[in-house]
């Protein structure tokens, strides 16, 4: 986190010249059930702060935490609830290449780059003790492709799919990916 703070400081204080600077936002939330016993919600942040230090290239921050919870309990009256939470939370560094200019209505984009994961699994039966189920953590691969779309000279939607393994010490490497859709202003 401090890596992050330090380049932002350090970006942010160059010239207007050197290049551009890009604040994104996106938020996913989903909720879907049966009934109030048996439902799956989830909700995830990303925030991006992008430094182009040329007109197509950019160094991207980003950090993403997001949360899930699945209930499942039987139709007897008598059957546990079974509950399963899902945390995590990722910095990651990527650098993005962009197929058109900052003024382009249209602007796709590719990028790579690695992460540090923290992603934990927990599991509480009633209302009993919260067990953890599993953690998976450390430095992992991470890209992406998308499509910015300018909205304004300074404001934009952006949309995308990202993709970032378990980390790589752990086997079997499981893929996790997200799509994104988001605002995002330029600067």
């Amino acid at each position: 986190m401090r890596v992050i703070l330090f380049s932002v400081l350090l970006f942010s204080s160059m010239p207007a010249f050197a290049g551009f600077i890009e604040l994104g936002a996106s938020a996913n939330y989903r909720s879907s059930g049966y009934n109030e016993f048996n439902k799956i919600e989830s909700l995830t942040y990303t925030a991006s702060f992008s430094y182009y230090f040329f007109e197509t290239c950019a160094l991207e921050f980003n950090y993403t935490t997001g949360y899930s919870k699945q209930l499942t309990k039987g139709p007897g009256e008598l059957d546990d609830q079974d509950k399963v939470e899902d945390n995590i939370d990722m910095a990651s560094t990527d650098l993005v290449l962009s197929f058109a200019g900052r003024q382009d209505p249209f602007r796709p984009y590719i990028k790579a780059g690695a992460g540090y994961l923290i992603k934990e699994r927990f599991r509480q039966i009633n209302n009993g003790d919260k067990n953890r189920l599993y953690k998976q953590e450390g430095i992992v691969p991470s890209g992406g492709v998308g499509l910015s779309i300018n909205l304004t000279k300074e404001l934009s939607v952006k949309i995308g799919i990202e993709a970032w393994t378990s980390p790589l010490k752990q086997k079997p490497v499981v893929v996790d990916y997200a799509g994104r859709a988001g605002i995002a202003w330029i600067f």
